[in-house]
């Protein structure tokens, strides 16, 4: 899968022979055969013809969109499912509270186990950080969550958990920059920024999948259901993030491809790449997302997967089998 990222302010972006051409004023930045592309991902000020969006449309390439400082807008994808009776199915799939419940508790419950394969992948300098008692709450946690009968104490084991594994994630963080614990809008460190990030990419990946099968993304199992918010995305991201978003953000910072001079803080908005920090991230993402990593599959292969197990496990009315990382 080949993505373009494209965060030069001004840039215009067109249809040249079979070809996405990006310029800035006279000057040409990039040429791109679209035969190669998957995804077009525009931050900010960029424009783009009709010609070229019409073109990409027909050969079912993705735009993204987001604001400059890296918050999802959404995207333009071409009609390639038109499911109505999977949307149906997942209607009827939230109006059961049973199935729901069940389905929100697996989410929760794989969450816990994937934080927990993390955790036991690192090699911890056990003099200076034992997180044994650690991951042993985080296993009680999850043995508890067959006893929670509301969406509110699902999220609740949930939030200690991930508490918890924030708790032993700063210990995996060798490198000169400080992360105390988990915060956004603003980040208030590099890593805290590069995690927010990352977990937004991961949530454009997974809106374009769940978009391109027909899935009403508005309507989550265990996100519920809030005006604007894609909560299935967010549903399906979570057995995600540890293997992917957060094993990149312990690369990035512990072999140093991604250091303090890769940031500005930027009042009010908190703590931002330098456009050549956002190129390295862009190009790291994409390198660790496409690289074969569990039975010669990429990341991208194995959620592709797992959203055409969610639309079997909808259809047939059956639980959803979830993504477990061993680590």
């Amino acid at each position: 899968m080949s993505v373009i990222y494209i965060k030069e302010q001004g840039a215009y972006l067109q249809l040249r022979g079979g070809r996405l051409v990006v310029t800035k004023g006279t000057q040409q930045l990039l040429e791109y055969p679209l035969l190669n592309l998957d995804n077009v991902v525009c931050f900010g000020k960029i424009q783009i013809t009709t010609q070229l969006l019409h073109r990409l449309l027909e050969d079912g390439i993705d735009v993204s969109y987001f604001s400059y400082n890296g918050r999802y807008l959404g995207h333009t994808c071409s009609e390639t499912s038109k499911n109505i009776f999977l949307r149906f199915s997942q209607y009827e799939y939230y109006q059961n509270l049973d199935k729901r419940l069940a389905f929100a508790r697996v989410i929760v419950e794989n969450k816990i186990y994937n934080q927990i394969a993390v955790i036991k992948k690192y090699r911890f300098d056990k003099d200076a950080y034992d997180p044994k008692h650690d991951l042993a709450q985080m296993m009680k946690l999850a043995q508890s969550l067959s006893q929670k009968q509301t969406d509110n104490e699902i999220m609740g084991i949930e939030g200690l958990s991930r508490n918890i594994y924030f708790g032993c994630f700063k210990h995996m963080l060798k490198c000169e920059i400080i992360f105390e614990n988990r915060n956004r809008r603003p980040p208030k460190d590099p890593v805290n920024a590069i995690l927010s990030l990352a977990y937004t990419f991961l949530t454009k990946d997974m809106c374009t999948l769940l978009d391109s099968e027909s899935f009403e993304t508005y309507l989550g199992f265990l996100h519920g259901i809030r005006y604007g918010r894609k909560s299935l995305a967010l549903d399906m991201i979570e057995e995600w993030r540890q293997p992917i978003v957060d094993w990149l953000v312990i690369r990035l910072f512990n072999l140093k491809i991604l250091s303090q001079s890769d940031f500005v803080d930027v009042e009010p908005e908190g703590i931002h790449l330098t456009e050549d920090g956002f190129k390295k991230f862009c190009q790291e993402y994409e390198k660790y997302m496409n690289a074969p990593c569990i039975n010669g599959k990429s990341f991208r292969i194995l959620m592709k997967q797992q959203v055409a197990k969610l639309k079997k496990g909808l259809q047939e009315g059956t639980m959803y089998t979830h993504f477990r990382y061993d680590g």
